[in-house]
This record gives C-alpha cells, sequence and structure tokens, in this order.
C-alpha cells in the first residue's frame, strides 16, 4: 500500500540532532519545475538501482515542493544508495539527502504500529497547522499595528505643520477656546478640521513640505522668484523640511504652484506645494 503522506515538517537537522538510520530517505533540493510524476519516475529509476524501492512520496503544495521520500525495505540499503547518491545532479539540481526522521506508512503497517504511528501524524499535523495560523495571525497584526502606526505619524505632521503655519501668520490661528490636544507626546498643537491640500481655497503664500532639511534659503529663492510677484521665501525656525513662499496675490501664488507641484528639489525629495491655510 502506498504511504499517503510523510511528514511536512522535515528539516536539515543541526549536527547534534543527524537522524537515525531509517530505511526511508528525504530528499530536498529537488527540481521545482519537473512534473510530479516524472519526478517520481526519474527517482525510482535512479534508486531503484539499489534495491527495492517500495514507494516515492513527493507533494505538489508549496511547503513541499522540490522535496520527496523515497522508501526501501531495509535501512542498508537506503544508507548505501544515500552514500553514492548524495549530491548527484537530478534535471541540473544537486540532490541534498538524509535519512527520514519519520516512520513510512509502509513500515509501520508493517510492524503494527499504524494505528499509533498515524495518530501521532495527525496530532503533529494539527500542531503544525495550529502554529501557521498563530504566525499568520500575528503576522497581520503587525501589519495593522504598522499602518495605524503610520497613519498616527502622518496626522501628527499635519496637525505641526499646520501649528507652524500657525505660528508663522499669527493672524490665521484658529479661535481662542479651540482644543488644543497632546498628540504623540507633542503639546499645543491645534486640532481644526483638516482640509486635505488639494483642496485648500487658493492664498498668497505657498506652503513647501518635503524640503531637504539642509535646503539653504537661497537656493528657495532662485527658485521661486522666477515667477511673477514674488515677495519673500520665510523658513520656520526650528522646523525642517518646511517653508513659505509668498506672493503679492494669489494668481501669482498659483501661477507657481502649478509650475512648481512635485519639483525634484533633491535626489530623494519631491517637493510639495500648497496653499498655506487661511
Amino acid at each position: 500500500m502506498a504511504d499517503t503522506e510523510m511528514n511536512e515538517r522535515e528539516a536539515s537537522p543541526a549536527p547534534s540532532d543527524t537522524p537515525a538510520p531509517s530505511p526511508s530517505l528525504y530528499i530536498k533540493n529537488l527540481n521545482e519545475k519537473i512534473k510530479l510524476e516524472v519526478l517520481k519516475k526519474s527517482l525510482k529509476a535512479l534508486f531503484g538501482q539499489y534495491g527495492e524501492v517500495l514507494n516515492i512520496v513527493a507533494h505538489g503544495n508549496i511547503r513541499m515542493r522540490g522535496q520527496a521520500f523515497v522508501i526501501f525495505e531495509e535501512k542498508d540499503i537506503a544508507a548505501k544508495a544515500m552514500s553514492e547518491v548524495q549530491g548527484f545532479p537530478l534535471y541540473g539540481k544537486p540532490m541534498v539527502i538524509q535519512f527520514s526522521k519519520n516512520k513510512s506508512d509502509i513500515h509501520a503497517q508493517k510492524d503494527g504500529t499504524y494505528e499509533e504511528h498515524h495518530n501521532e501524524r495527525l496530532a503533529k499535523k494539527e500542531m503544525f497547522a495550529h502554529e501557521f495560523n498563530h504566525k499568520k495571525r500575528q503576522a497581520k497584526l503587525a501589519v495593522k499595528r504598522k499602518e495605524q502606526q503610520q497613519q498616527a505619524l502622518e496626522l501628527q505632521q499635519q496637525q505641526m505643520a499646520q501649528h507652524a503655519q500657525y505660528s508663522q501668520y499669527p493672524g490665521q490661528a484658529p479661535q481662542s477656546g479651540a482644543p488644543v490636544p497632546t498628540i504623540g507626546g507633542v503639546p499645543g498643537v491645534p486640532m481644526v478640521p483638516m482640509v486635505p491640500d488639494e483642496y485648500l481655497p487658493r492664498n498668497s503664500i505657498l506652503f513647501l513640505q518635503n524640503l531637504p532639511h539642509d535646503i539653504p534659503e537661497a537656493q528657495l529663492v532662485s527658485l521661486f522668484q522666477q515667477y511673477p510677484g514674488f515677495k519673500e521665501v520665510r523658513t520656520v525656525p526650528g522646523k525642517s523640511g518646511i517653508a513659505f513662499v509668498e506672493y503679492d496675490n494669489e494668481y501669482y501664488s498659483a501661477a507657481a504652484k502649478t509650475a512648481l507641484a512635485e519639483y525634484q528639489i533633491g535626489p530623494d525629495h519631491k517637493m510639495k506645494v500648497t496653499f498655506a491655510r487661511k
């Protein structure tokens, strides 16, 4: 009777955990592009030179691709085959062979321990599925936590950028009494409704983001003064990566904004240009 399954958790043993001699061989590094039936026939022909091959076990699922079990009658035959076939380049890939750590169904049936062997294998499979699902859940939770942290960071950066605008232009600050929460341990950032940048009304003042931290103010002046109505560039003390550019009116600022949106201001920095919040 053919084996229905071998343990899918076979792994390369540590030096101190070398599997004991067994009539079953575990083979790795097989060419995954070869069709399963062709691979089985090739393995049977190759290993059949050393003695009767009782079964070849190989599966096409992701965990078992490139692996197979060759089951002999006796340990001595398996040992000789492993010694002489080790490293043989089957379909261009050298085989890695070791004794299987698990008894095959065929040998369990022969020695009368099949029921115990079958139950043990089912328990291992259930444990493996539990561990796999647990790791999968943990990975999903880690991704979700990372997304939440990124969203919180983006909100904090938006609030700090808005606060920088209000600090630079006090006349635009929210009315007194507006809630002032603590965000990410940074107190004093006014919590006002955040209108997406692309929907902000026109303003004679432009707000620049994603600037290189060490960009000289003179470089920004040289870039923006090319457009009519330019008045000045203002950086924010203690705040790197942002700046303001003021024009005579909102029509001049709109022309500069259109021309310089997504401008590559540095090797790793595309400048974001929006109207400043009113």
